[in-house]
């Protein structure tokens, strides 16, 4: 059958038409034999046993008065019978009469014992009992040739299926080409219109309906519907193609799809040439085209980490750089994904972008940061230093006030009266008893020597209690110094440390103008919380930065009492809280998104870098700084948080930049 698939369909209906009624006509013919056959051997034995009969019925008068010539014109008659090849008649075992050529004294073992019939070599042989009356008068002995019979029937037979064969054969070519006409002819112009439909993408040819009632019609009008769809549908998708080419040359981007393993790309678009200036045709037919333009510093990070992303099969994006054609090296940041069928990586498709002036930018931007950093930084640091001066100059005053006071009392002093008695004395040097005891004078110099003297030891304890004092404050500046060259010496170093002694150390270097200003200090510290880990002198600044602004604000609200709350305390696992809280002026909702900004402030004389660079500094040490404040008059408080792990996202920063 698979030679006359490549045939026409005509010649195809024929053929099979064809092959069913020879196979039916087959069937028909073997049955038919079959049938013959059966009925030819029961119509030769029924005849053959019949004229057995006959015989015997005839010859059984011949035999019983032994009339051997009446018995031989009896057994003669058979030769007539173009079937018989010899008949005997036997009586008492001994062969009477007989006729034919067969040797019957050696073939009468052959026959049936008894009345009946065998077939023997082509042969058939008959035994026919001879009765006269009761008894017995002999045995016929018949032997018919079947074979030969047998062999002109089938030869009569073989004619008429030839003949039968031979018109059944016309008669259904004729009718087989008639009826094939009818039903390949709308067949074959069905697939002469598919031809061209294929060969030349015309959908909007269709095909002529020869019936509308049959199923070649009904399948002629299924198709002309099917290509009214095409044709719908295939301008539908020539108008999403067109949007799509669109939508990929309008892409800042080259838009691109390969193989898994990036050997070869099967489509670029065609922003490759104004953003690296190669052809797309030159990316489609250069094998490892991606791999040779790699920038050489660049190439086995970026081959191994395509690759690696291929295997992944998620959406990924990743930057590298190129060497472009004009020598330019561009940066390229790749966004793909991978297509996957039956669970195996079948092609990538993804975005060129150019990211050259970004990187750029960014480089700038990080310049600028850092130079602006640097700049928030001295601002802060200019703010600690402007706060230990504005302590030490309020602990100045204090020694200023003290010196003045010890001035005034020196310049009250009765040292001058001391010294007039003195004089007086010396004069009467010689004549003292007498001045003593007769003189007016005299007489009242000694008590008022003695009220001199307990003056002058009241005034020698009120300047020694005043110059302790003047000693105290110039240790307390000495301290505050101190301090701050040692925060100044560990600057840029992590270490782990208590918060609470952080908080401690910010509050001796504003315990002069707290005392000053009447502030009262509330301390609420946590039981051991954890040590955190960060840059001290940062902390520092932010601090004193936080405790200057709750002293102003105070100071602006004028309350009858100024109560500063500082809480130590934890935030979260890994994360300490230093919480400062003021009732002072509080801060207006608006200002609560803005006061962290670089260069806000609401200070006539304020510069704006205090929380900026704070809020900066909470940053590069891995925590926060935030503000609260239910409004105008409530108050305020500004939140630090500080982690307490062993590495800050600072050093990571630092790191990745270096490993960069």
């Amino acid at each position: 059958m698979k030679p006359s698939q490549d045939r026409p369909l005509q010649q195809q209906m024929l053929v099979m038409t064809l092959l069913i009624c020879g196979a039916v006509l087959c069937v028909a013919i073997a049955a038919l034999f079959a049938f013959q056959v059966v009925n030819f051997r029961t119509n030769f034995q029924l005849d053959a046993t019949t004229l057995a009969a006959v015989i015997a019925n005839n010859s059984s008068a011949a035999l019983t008065f032994d009339d051997a010539k009446a018995a031989k014109e009896v057994v003669d008659s058979l030769t007539n019978k173009a079937t018989v090849v010899s008949a005997c008649l036997v009586k008492n075992g001994a062969p009477f009469v007989y006729c034919g050529n067969a040797d019957y004294t050696n073939a009468l073992s052959q026959f049936p014992p008894a009345k009946g019939y065998r077939r023997s070599g082509g042969h058939l042989l008959v035994t026919q009992p001879i009765e006269c009356g009761v008894d017995q008068a002999g045995t016929l002995y018949l032997r018919l040739d079947y074979q030969r019979t047998f062999r002109d029937l089938l030869r009569f037979y073989g004619l008429v299926v030839a003949g039968i064969i031979i018109v059944s054969i016309g008669l259904a070519a004729f009718l087989s080409s008639r009826l094939g006409r009818k039903i390949t002819h709308p067949i074959l112009h069905l697939a002469r219109i598919a031809q061209v439909v294929g060969e030349n993408k015309d959908y909007s040819v269709r095909a002529v309906v020869s019936s509308r009632g049959d199923e070649l019609g009904r399948l002629t009008e299924s198709f002309n519907e099917m290509l009214s769809r095409i044709q719908s549908q295939d301008a539908a998708l020539s108008f999403s193609q067109q949007k799509m080419e669109a939508l990929i040359n309008s892409i800042d981007g080259v838009v691109w799809e390969c193989t898994p393993d990036r050997t070869r790309f099967t489509f670029i678009s065609r922003q490759s040439k104004d953003i690296l200036g190669y052809e797309p045709q030159t990316w489609l037919d250069t094998p490892n085209f991606w791999e040779e333009k790699l920038e050489p510093q660049d190439a086995a990070k970026a081959i191994q980490t395509g690759h690696d992303l291929a295997g992944h099969r998620e959406p990924y994006r990743y930057e590298y750089r190129m060497i472009a054609a004009d020598g330019r090296t561009v940066w390229i940041r790749e966004s793909g994904t991978v297509l996957v069928e039956k669970g195996q990586p079948v092609a990538m498709r993804g975005i060129f972008q150019d990211v050259t002036r970004q990187k750029l930018d960014a480089q700038q931007l990080d310049k600028l940061n850092r130079q602006l950093m640097d700049t928030s930084r001295q601002a802060g640091m200019a703010e600690v230093a402007t706060g230990v001066l504005h302590n030490v100059g309020n602990v100045l005053n204090s020694v200023s006030v003290s010196a003045t006071l010890v001035t005034d009392r020196l310049r009250r002093s009765k040292v001058d009266k001391l010294r007039q008695a003195t004089a007086i004395l010396r004069e009467q040097n010689g004549h003292l008893a007498e001045f003593l005891t007769a003189d007016p004078k005299g007489k009242l110099l000694p008590a008022y020597l003695g009220t001199v003297a307990d003056q002058l030891a009241g005034e020698q304890t009120k300047l020694i209690t005043l110059m302790t004092t003047v000693g105290q404050h110039i240790e307390h500046i000495k301290e505050i110094v101190a301090m701050q060259q040692s925060y100044a010496k560990v600057s840029g170093v992590y270490e782990n440390l208590a918060a609470a002694s952080l908080v401690e150390d910010a509050l001796r270097m504003n315990a002069a103008a707290f005392d000053r200003h009447h502030i009262e200090v509330v301390r609420e510290v946590a039981v051991n919380p954890p040590p955190v880990r960060v840059d001290r002198h940062k902390v520092l600044q932010i601090l004193i930065n936080l405790l200057r602004n709750a002293k102003y604000a105070m100071d602006a609200q004028n309350a009858p009492v100024k109560r500063l709350v500082v809480r130590v305390g934890i935030a979260s696992p890994g994360r300490v809280k230093i919480t400062i809280g003021d009732n002072g002026v509080g801060i207006p909702p608006d200002h609560l998104t803005r006061i962290f900004n670089h260069g806000f402030t609401t200070k006539k004389d304020g510069h704006g870098f205090g929380l900026h660079s704070g809020a900066n500094a909470a940053k590069e040490m891995g925590g926060t700084l935030t503000a609260h404040s239910d409004g105008l008059g409530k108050g305020a408080e500004f939140t630090l948080e500080l982690p307490t792990t062993a590495s800050t996202p600072q050093e990571e920063h630092t790191a990745t930049q270096e490993k960069t």
